[in-house]
């Protein structure tokens, strides 16, 4: 029994419990006034606004986030929204099959009596393959009554476009690490973490006193103050702390050509803000490469970064910052598997350095906190041979406390955008020349190939020679 079944029969028994416990009562007369006027005023206010409908609420009450499948494989069930809906959506099927019409018996054996009279009852055969149907695999039966195109965007697939922070709750949390993606650094920690700490220290001068003042920090935070949803803060706030650059970066865009990294229950990543590579910076050799195409590159754009390793998550003011670090820490699993494949690229073996090449980083406006995270990937530890993949905390900024710690941060967050393209960039190079030396390899055995057969097909045109001239002399 999945961990959802359990949890769906322990609900049961509990309802059951308190309907036992809670029997109907009839409401006094006054009650009873009260509901009559209220019906009739309900009834003034639908015949006054005939155009105005009352949505349903059943969509909103049985439209889960994620397909059955992604519930019943996780090892532990969260008690959150999102699961509380898929198991209402659940007990919503169940009761259903269970409150059909019970067959009929067998009618008058006159045929031509019922024939006159409709027929037989077929009520029983109403909703036949429903109640056939497993619940727990059962579709959303009340979106299909509102229309297709409503059934096709409400649709619970995971491989579909994202649909709001709510897909991250804490039911992807526990997915997240079923699959061996770690919000923490528990299981292991980067070997270059100090290393990286040193490059990222680093001053730099377009954050010098002479050039970002405290007028322009006063500037930041009113902006910060203003901002009042998430699309504000990526417009108005974030390009303060980056600054002027040249990396080639995009903003919220959907990964729809990745190979997924756990499976395809599970949403794609659309990260806030990413930085990689230019397309044609990649040999032709790597993106015709399959591999490198399902991991390496996100999307079908040409114009769109590829090799991406840098990642930011933001929220507005009433966002939630657990779940831009959830988000954080599924896009980097993405870009250090990118970075992996591009470092192992020709290899006969994947090798794991314990490294950490992808950086992403969060913001929330509210409290003006700036997070930065390292993200690395291991090798795997189990039978199922999947890789691990870690998240550590580099540091965090009060961006909005005074200019000496706005300055701080931005030069981290800057110096760690700057490390990121430095890593990427390196292993692109070092995959395109190891395509070019194999394709020298390939070519040159081609070559002696080519010319062994030559030199074979002469000396088979020289005996054969040999064999005309030595039967024209035979008496």
């Amino acid at each position: 029994m999945t961990p959802l079944a359990r949890l769906e029969a322990a609900t049961e028994h509990d309802l059951g419990y308190v309907s036992r416990q809670l029997p109907f009562t009839s409401p006094s007369p006054m009650a009873s006034e009260q509901i009559r006027k209220r019906r009739i005023g309900n009834d003034f206010s639908q015949k006054a606004h005939p155009s105005k409908k009352r949505k349903s609420t059943s969509a909103q009450a049985f439209a889960s986030r994620f397909p059955p499948a992604f519930y019943d494989e996780l090892s532990v069930v969260p008690l959150t929204p999102n699961v509380l809906l898929e198991l209402n959506q659940r007990n919503n099927a169940r009761l259903k099959s269970e409150t059909r019409t019970r067959p009929v018996g067998l009618l008058p054996k006159d045929i031509s009596r019922y024939s006159r009279h409709g027929g037989p009852d077929k009520q029983h055969l109403r909703d036949f393959l429903s109640r056939t149907q497993n619940p727990s695999t059962m579709e959303n039966t009340q979106s299909s009554s509102r229309g297709r195109q409503t059934h096709l965007t409400k649709a619970t697939s995971g491989t579909t476009s994202r649909s709001g922070s709510s897909r991250y709750g804490k039911e992807f949390n526990q997915h997240l690490q079923d699959y061996g993606i770690y919000m923490n650094n528990r299981n292991s920690k980067p070997l270059n973490l100090d290393e990286a700490r040193i490059s990222l220290e680093q001053s730099r001068a377009s954050l010098s006193p002479s050039q970002f003042t405290e007028e322009q920090f006063e500037i930041f935070q009113r902006k910060n103050e203003d901002a009042i949803f998430e699309s504000d803060v990526m417009a108005d706030v974030i390009p303060i702390i980056s600054g002027n650059s040249h990396i080639h970066s995009k903003q919220n865009v959907l990964f729809t050509e990745l190979q997924p990294l756990t499976n395809n229950n599970a949403v794609r990543p659309k990260p806030d803000h990413f930085d990689g590579a230019n397309l044609t910076d990649l040999c032709v050799e790597l993106r015709n490469d399959d591999e490198i195409r399902q991991r390496v590159i996100p999307t079908k754009h040409h114009s769109l970064p590829v090799a991406a390793n840098f990642f930011m998550e933001v929220k507005g003011p009433n966002g939630n910052a657990s779940i831009a670090q959830r988000q954080a820490c599924y896009e980097a699993a993405y870009g250090a598997r990118a970075m992996h494949t591009l470092q192992n690229y020709g290899k006969a073996q994947a090798e794991y350095d314990g490294n950490a090449y992808t950086y992403s980083s969060t913001y929330h406006p509210a409290t003006g906190t700036l997070q930065l995270y390292a993200h690395h990937i291991t090798a795997p530890t189990d039978a199922r041979g999947r890789a691990e993949y870690h998240m550590s905390k580099i540091r965090s900024f009060a961006m909005t406390d005074n200019l000496a710690t706005f300055v701080e941060g931005a030069t981290i967050f800057r110096n760690a955008r700057q490390l990121a393209a430095k890593y990427r960039d390196g292993f692109i190079q070092a995959a395109n020349q190891r395509a070019a030396d194999s394709k020298s390899q390939s070519d040159i055995a081609d070559g002696e190939s080519e010319s062994w057969q030559d030199a074979n097909d002469a000396l088979q045109e020289a005996a054969a020679d040999q064999c005309e001239i030595g039967s024209e002399h035979d008496p």
